[in-house]
């Protein structure tokens, strides 16, 4: 079954029913939703080339280049924007939006918890929420929300308790980009490392392969095939899981959201079909236990 593990719920561009579909078109059994982390972004041509030369800085020759254009993207009055109309980042994203979704549609979806340790502690509101078993996990993001990873330990030692497993986007600096420090300090800790470990990409390959709690997903324009296909081979089949990033970064030609576009380039990528079971679903149904 192909389950999607990095979904954002956003009915301004992508209502449930047209996901729905989309799934159905798709042969995607389960998608994994995150609440919506700011206003509807209008990215533009612009800003699409700027995420492709960041893109290209971060993982060739320019890596400090590429944190510096990454880090410019989120703005200290909690805005975000790539070369484009800037939009507020919500310091509390909409978690209850996500729980009436996959309350309605529970064999279809579940949920990541969207936790920001500099708006209200966050062990009390996961352990709430984990009375429902709709909620897999907890996603969290240090770089747009600007705390260091360290404030994720009360909530990374409640996760590993619970067997529930993490999903994290990292920021650039060492404090918000302090990729070593949760598998460290939580070696049962299941965590997975959002964008293939954006800003960090090979650095942080080349740790998590020594560990054995640490993924990756292949969600988002901050990736592109070739660095798909790079990120497979480096980690294996064992340690990557589809993602998308929905509803943002791939128009479809009817005006919505193509969710075909990563599993074509993940199906191009020359894996035996076991190993491309994994990535498109296995992998997460054992992280997750569903």
């Amino acid at each position: 079954m192909i389950a999607d593990a990095h979904y954002h719920l956003d009915p301004r561009l992508e209502s449930v029913e047209q996901l729905l579909a989309q799934m159905q078109v798709h042969a995607i059994g389960r998608v994994a939703l995150i609440a919506a982390p700011c206003d509807p972004l209008q990215v533009g041509r612009a800003g699409a080339a700027f995420v492709r030369f960041m893109r290209r800085a971060l993982e060739g020759g320019a890596p400090r280049l590429g944190r510096i254009l990454y880090r410019s993207t989120v703005h200290r009055s909690g805005r975000v924007s790539f070369l484009s109309p800037s939009a507020p980042i919500y310091p509390e994203p909409d978690n209850d939006a996500v729980e009436r979704a996959f309350s309605a549609h529970p064999h279809k979806f579940v949920g990541w918890i969207f936790l920001n340790p500099s708006a209200k502690p966050p062990v009390e509101e996961a352990e709430r929420r984990f009375r429902n078993p709709g909620w897999i996990g907890v996603k969290a993001h240090p770089f747009w929300h600007r705390y260091p990873v360290a404030a994720l330990d009360d909530v990374a030692a409640l996760c590993q308790e619970r067997d529930k497993p993490m999903l994290v986007h990292l920021g650039a600096g060492a404090g918000r980009g302090d990729f070593r420090r949760l598998p460290k300090r939580f070696p049962r800790l299941k965590l997975v490392y959002a964008h293939a470990g954006i800003p960090w990409y090979g650095t942080l390959w080349d740790d998590a392969i020594r560990r054995e709690n640490v993924f990756v997903d292949l969600s988002s324009p901050y990736l592109d095939k070739a660095l798909r296909h790079r990120a497979l081979r480096a980690l294996g089949a064992s340690r990557c899981l589809y993602g998308s990033d929905g509803p943002y970064g791939y128009p479809g030609r009817d005006g919505g959201y193509d969710h075909g576009a990563i599993l074509r380039q993940i199906s191009q990528a020359g894996l035996a079909a076991q190993d491309l079971d994994r990535v498109l679903g296995g992998n997460f149904n054992s992280l997750v236990a569903v």
